[in-house]
């Protein structure tokens, strides 16, 4: 037989054995192009400067990511093929015994291994073609690019990228093929299924001293965490002792568990001396006992999976919705009434030479005063716990409107006005760093003096409209709603011009004639203009977003595929004890139960471990985060199950399937009859 056909159908004939390495490699190779394709979309052609530049900082950033990902692909990939290499160990020797010399048979397995890493590069760039188009839509949506820029674009540079990396890797994956099988000995070759992992004689009492350890150093971790937060600090070792600690805890903790819930199990001899129970709980933690370091490492890098999926989510999902609600109007120009004086804001605009009427449909002025009551008396009785940025608000006076200035708002808006009678008033707010003391203050305050008048509320709710735009998720902290004959006698803080553009509005000119205005330090004038705030609002959080989204998935998928390759491997050598099983008597259907159930709790276990450890670390990295952006992240994690059952059940599914297979193909072999 040539060696053309011997390579081929070996292929065809181990395709089910490939099955986790083509998947890894299709998922792989289909992530890396996409991510790596963003560069080529047409939609991103007319950035504004400001997206350009942040954009070009995303894509710096996913390039060095890209890097970091292949050194950790290379390294996943080669572990995959051991796997292959393994279970392929019998059959080599027989190529030997036959006279085969060992330079061909390692020409042979190279060949073959570049065959399967061929079909998979070529899968996984038709399945990267699709995915980056979602990648590319998702990335227009954060950058707020023009959508009808969207094409469907074919990047040569992504597959050149691609083709080159995952050309190395196979490369190196070849050489350790060759190496592997020019220095392995024939008796290995032809005894590697009669190996076997030794048991060990463990002490209980030890091992539960060591869970209660694991235990004890994981909650203390926890703890430092959630009191100092999860980012390292220059000024104490905190969040490296809570670090140590974690890291000491998971080893200990899948270093002892396994013989401790052995134990447990064993008291319990109706459920352990039923069916195969016995063996599988046995199986089970022996697997757990042997692998723990590797367990651990999984276990932390779904925890982070889990946070980093999550932020990015609910990240993204929040800020489409913040964005709409905090810039209803094309352009505001404030004044700083205590510098400028009490002026017509178009006005001076006019006498800079802009004539705000050639550009606006609408525009209208309002006045911003400050009520004799500070936040801190308005919030007097609650525990404050505010963001970084808002420790100044307490001492600061409490915004006030008068209700003609606030309905004219609303009124460009299209809203309905509200109504007031003489001695009421209303609060609004639309800033969730401060959302929830506004609404326990007016739940305790059902009546207010201001200027020396007693208003009662016209309102349990607080009003949540948006009037005026600063910055996105930054307008409102606080303001009271109150009748003109009330609000006229506060001092005016500042003036508020707010404009709606006329269709077809040269925006970009007028932007630049505005920008010396705005930085004029002689003067109190500053202005928001939507699309500068979109600008730098999508474009910076967008970096967050695509950096948790890629880790995360990444990680997920190296996490799987980890666990699928070392289940497969501990099946492989596990062989002997199913076949034993088999004599013994044990039906087909308590087999694949067995296989199930070991397959399960080896993905579960650290599944389960990172789902607690993630429940503590989310919530302060959701606190880290709004903290950065100045807005409240909603944990919404539906996004990260939907990827856990996507790529974890691939995974798990697959593994068992093949797990199975492994095991029971041994079967038909007494079976076979023989002519005499």
């Amino acid at each position: 037989m040539t060696s053309c056909k011997l390579i081929l159908r070996n292929v065809r004939k181990n395709m089910r054995d490939h099955l986790i390495y083509f998947l890894t490699l299709m998922i792989s190779v289909s992530m890396f192009y996409a991510f790596n394709s963003l560069s080529d979309q047409t939609a991103f052609s007319d950035l504004s400067a400001t997206k350009v530049l942040l954009y070009e900082q995303l894509d710096r950033l996913m390039g060095l990511l890209s890097v970091v990902i292949a050194v950790v692909l290379a390294f996943l990939i080669v572990y995959a093929d051991r796997f292959l290499l393994r279970r392929r160990k019998k059959e080599l020797g027989i190529y030997m015994m036959s006279g085969m010399k060992k330079g061909r048979i390692s020409r042979l397995f190279a060949a073959e291994t570049l065959c399967v890493g061929l079909f998979s590069l070529a899968a996984g760039l038709i399945l990267g073609l699709f995915l980056s188009q979602g990648v590319s839509m998702l990335s227009i949506r954060l950058f707020a690019a023009d959508l009808s820029d969207y094409r469907f674009v074919l990047s040569g540079e992504a597959l050149r990228q691609t083709a080159l990396c995952f050309a190395v890797i196979f490369f190196l994956v070849m050489i350790f093929n060759v190496r592997t099988v020019s220095s392995v000995k024939l008796i290995d070759l032809l005894s590697a299924e009669r190996k076997s992992e030794t048991s060990e004689k463990w002490n209980k009492p030890f091992m539960v001293i060591l869970f209660l350890l694991s235990l004890t150093s994981l909650s203390i971790s926890c703890a430092m965490f959630l009191k100092n937060g999860i980012l390292p600090s220059r000024e104490d070792l905190d969040f490296q002792t809570a670090s140590v600690l974690l890291v000491i805890g998971l080893l200990l903790f899948f270093y002892s568990v396994a013989n401790v819930i052995l134990r447990a199990l064993q008291t319990n001899r109706s459920f352990y001396l039923r069916g195969l129970n016995t063996f599988l709980v046995r199986q089970i933690s022996g697997k757990i006992r042997t692998d723990h370091l590797i367990l651990s490492i999984i276990c932390g890098l779904l925890t982070v999976t889990i946070c980093a999926l999550s932020v990015g989510t609910a990240t993204a999902l929040a800020m489409n919705e913040l964005a709409q609600a905090s810039a209803p109007y094309d352009l505001n120009v404030l004044s700083q009434v205590d510098i400028d004086g009490d002026t017509d804001i178009a006005g001076y605009l006019r006498t800079q030479g802009i004539e705000i009427d050639d550009h606006a449909e609408q525009a209208s002025q309002i006045s911003i005063r400050q009520a004799d009551l500070t936040y801190g008396e308005l919030f007097e009785g609650q525990d404050l716990n505010l963001w970084e940025i808002d420790r100044p608000v307490p001492s600061s006076p409490v915004f006030a409107l008068s209700l003609s200035d606030f309905n004219r708002a609303l009124s460009m808006q299209g809203k309905e006005p509200y109504h007031l009678k003489g001695n009421e008033f209303l609060l609004n707010c639309n800033y969730e760093g401060t959302m929830e003391y506004v609404k326990t203050a007016l739940e305790r305050c059902p009546s207010l003096t201001i200027a020396g008048v007693e208003l009662k509320r016209a309102s349990d709710t607080v009003l949540t409209e948006t009037w005026y735009m600063t910055s996105v998720g930054n307008n409102d902290r606080g303001t009271l709603i109150l009748p003109d004959h009330i609000a006229e006698k506060l001092v005016k803080e500042m003036n508020v011009l707010l404009v709606q553009y006329k269709d077809g509005a040269d925006s970009a000119g007028l932007l630049e004639k505005l920008l010396p205005i705005g930085l004029d330090d002689t003067h109190g004038y500053r202005y928001a203009e939507k699309e500068m705030m979109y600008d730098a609002y999508f474009g910076s959080n967008a970096l967050i977003v695509f950096l948790c989204l890629y880790l995360g998935v990444t990680f997920l998928l190296i996490c799987a595929a980890l666990l699928a390759l070392k289940q497969l491997t501990e099946t492989a050598d596990s062989i002997r004890r199913f076949r034993l099983l088999q004599k013994l008597g044990a039906s087909r259907r308590q087999i694949s139960r067995t296989l199930f159930w070991q397959t399960a709790v080896f993905f579960l276990a650290p599944l389960a471990l990172a789902g607690i450890l993630s429940s503590v670390f989310l919530r302060k990295a959701m606190e880290t985060v709004e903290e950065f952006m100045n807005m409240h992240i909603s944990t919404n994690v539906l996004f990260a199950a939907v990827l856990f059952l996507i790529i974890y059940g691939v995974y798990f599914l697959a593994t068992y399937l093949s797990c199975r297979r492994i095991v029971l193909e041994q079967r038909k072999d007494p079976q076979k009859k023989y002519p005499s």
